[in-house]
C-alpha cells in the first residue's frame, strides 16, 4: 500500500471530524465513494477508476445490470479493509436504492428495507415508528446489504442470545449471478451463503427486519487494571447485556466497554457529548498516541496515557448508544479464536506486537474484543459461525509500519487456525486456508456459489484468492 506518514492520519481524522461539526452530522469525509470517476474506500485506500460506475435506482435496473455484465462488485459505504471493493469492470453503488419498503403484510415489529439502505438511516426510520434493532455493531455507515455480506457482529453478555445484524433478519430476496430473483429465510442455504459470503452468491436487494420496541441503554466506560479484568471477567458477563473490552500495549490499563438497557432519563445533550468524547478519543489516537509511538515513548508512557477516560458514561437511545460515528484513520485486522482461549490469544497478539516494537517503532495500535454466542448458523463461513468466540481485532494507525505487523499477525493467525473477518485486511488467506477453517461448510458454500453465480461475475482478485485461487 501507498506509505502514509505520520501528518497524514493526524490532518486526515481532524478534516473528518471538522466537515462532520461543520455539517450537523451529515457528511463524514472518511466513508467510501466515487469522486470525479475515481473509487476510494472509508480510509482512501484502493484508488482506482472503474471502468464503468452504475448507481442503479431500482431493482429492475440491477437485475438488467447483472445480465449484461460480465463482471461486478457492489459497495455500499466501503468501510471495507481489503479489495473485495475493487471491481475488473463495473462497480456498483446502490445508494440510490435506498430506503424502507411499505408492506402491510408483515407483522407490527417487522419492516423491510432495500439493501442499499444505510444501517444509519434505518434506525432513524424504525425509530420513528418506535422501534429499533434488538443491539448494533460500533459503526452505522455501512449499506444494510454490505453488512450482512460480510456478518457484522457486535458483542454479547450474560444472556448470550444477541451477536449479529443478520440476527435479526428474517427474509432476504437475492439477485444472483443470472439476474434471477430469489426468497430465502435463515434456514435456507442460500441465506446462509449470503451472510458473510462478501457477494459471491448474488446481491442482498431487500431485507426483511424482525425490530423491537425502542429503547434507552446506559453506556459505560472504565479504565481498570488488567489483572482486575481477568479475576472478574464471567462476573462482568453475567451482570451486563453487552461486554467488550480495549487492551494496550506495555501497560496493564485496560478499558472495560458496558452497555445495558435502562429505564432512565435520557443525558442532557447526550449525543452531544458522545460526539465530543469519540472526537477526542480520535484526535488523541491520531496526533499524540501516534506521535508516542513513532517517538519510542510507548513503553515507558503507555500506561500514563490510558490511566483515565472521560465524559462517555451516558443514557441514549439504544442506536446512539452502540454506534459510533468518529474514527481516527486506522486499519483493522480482526479473527476469532475460541471464547476459552480469549486471553491467552490477546497475549500472543500484543507479545508479537511489543516483540517488533522492540526492533522498530511502530504506529500506535489497541486492541479491541467483544463476544458472540454460540448456535450462529445463519452463515456458512462467517467467522463468528456455530461456535462461542472471541473476536480479537488488531486496530492500528494507517501509517508507516502497520503493514509489517500485518504481515506478522496474519501469519500467526494463520498458525493458529482462527477464522479471519472477510471484511477486514485480509491479505494472506488462500482458498485453502479457508477450507481448512471451514471445512464441510467451506464446500457447500462453493457449491452455491457455483450454482447461483455460475459465471462468476460477482468476483474480483480478492474473491478469486480467497475462493477460487
Amino acid at each position: 500500500m501507498k506509505y502514509r506518514g505520520y501528518f497524514y492520519v493526524g490532518f486526515a481524522t481532524t478534516l473528518n471530524i471538522i466537515l462532520y461539526a461543520l455539517t450537523f452530522g451529515h457528511f463524514l469525509w472518511l466513508e467510501g465513494r466515487v469522486r470525479g470517476g475515481i473509487f476510494k474506500n472509508w480510509g482512501k485506500r484502493f484508488p482506482y477508476r472503474p471502468k464503468n460506475f452504475e448507481r442503479p435506482k431500482t431493482e429492475a435496473g440491477i437485475i438488467e445490470l447483472v445480465q449484461n455484465s460480465t463482471e461486478l462488485r457492489f459497495f455500499g459505504s466501503a468501510h471495507s479493509f481489503n479489495d473485495g471493493v475493487v471491481a475488473d469492470e463495473t462497480l456498483v453503488s446502490l445508494d440510490k436504492f435506498s430506503g424502507m419498503i411499505p408492506k402491510g403484510d408483515l407483522p407490527a415489529d417487522q419492516r423491510a428495507f432495500k439493501g442499499g439502505t444505510r444501517v444509519r438511516d434505518m434506525v432513524q426510520f424504525l425509530l420513528n415508528e418506535g422501534l429499533a434493532f434488538k443491539a448494533l455493531p460500533s459503526h452505522d455507515a455501512q449499506s444494510i446489504g454490505g453488512i450482512l455480506s460480510t456478518d457484522v457482529h457486535g458483542t454479547s453478555g450474560k444472556k448470550w442470545d444477541w451477536g449479529f445484524i443478520s440476527d435479526a433478519v428474517v427474509k432476504l430476496k437475492i439477485v444472483d449471478g443470472q439476474g434471477a430473483v430469489h426468497e430465502c429465510t435463515p434456514t435456507d442455504d442460500l441465506f446462509k451463503a449470503a451472510v458473510g459470503g462478501v457477494g459471491a452468491v448474488g446481491i442482498i436487494t431487500e431485507v426483511t427486519i424482525q425490530a423491537v420496541d425502542h429503547f434507552k441503554v446506559e453506556q459505560k466506560f472504565e479504565i481498570q487494571n488488567l489483572s482486575y479484568l481477568e479475576a472478574n471477567f464471567q462476573l462482568l458477563l453475567q451482570e451486563n447485556e453487552h461486554l467488550s473490552f480495549y487492551l494496550f500495549p506495555f501497560t496493564e490499563k485496560c478499558q472495560i466497554s458496558r452497555w445495558n438497557p435502562t429505564k432512565k432519563r435520557k443525558t442532557f445533550m447526550g449525543p452531544l457529548w458522545e460526539f465530543v468524547s469519540i472526537s477526542w478519543d480520535a484526535l488523541s489516537a491520531a496526533w499524540l498516541a501516534n506521535l508516542i509511538a513513532y517517538a519510542g515513548w510507548l513503553p515507558r508512557l503507555s500506561t500514563l496515557a490510558h490511566r483515565r477516560k472521560w465524559g462517555t458514561d451516558l443514557v441514549m437511545e439504544s442506536h446512539q448508544a452502540f454506534n459510533r460515528t468518529i474514527y481516527h484513520l486506522h486499519q483493522e485486522l480482526e479473527f476469532t479464536v475460541p471464547f476459552e482461549q480469549t486471553f491467552e490469544m490477546c497475549r500472543r497478539f500484543i507479545n508479537l506486537y511489543e516483540e517488533m516494537y522492540a526492533e522498530q517503532p511502530l504506529p500506535y495500535a489497541l486492541f479491541e474484543v467483544r463476544f458472540t454466542p454460540a448456535g450462529h448458523h445463519a452463515t456458512l463461513i462467517g467467522a463468528g459461525s456455530e461456535r462461542k468466540c472471541t473476536w480479537i481485532d488488531l486496530v492500528i494507525n494507517d501509517s508507516h509500519g502497520f503493514e509489517d505487523y500485518y504481515a506478522k499477525a496474519e501469519e500467526l493467525i494463520k498458525q493458529l487456525g482462527a477464522r479471519p473477518h472477510l471484511g477486514k485486511f485480509c491479505r494472506l488467506h488462500r482458498k485453502e486456508d479457508l477450507a481448512k477453517i471451514h471445512g464441510e461448510n467451506f464446500a457447500r458454500f462453493l457449491e452455491l456459489a457455483r450454482k447461483y453465480d455460475p459465471d462468476q461475475k460477482f468476483t474480483n482478485e480478492f474473491t478469486r484468492r480467497i475462493f477460487w485461487n
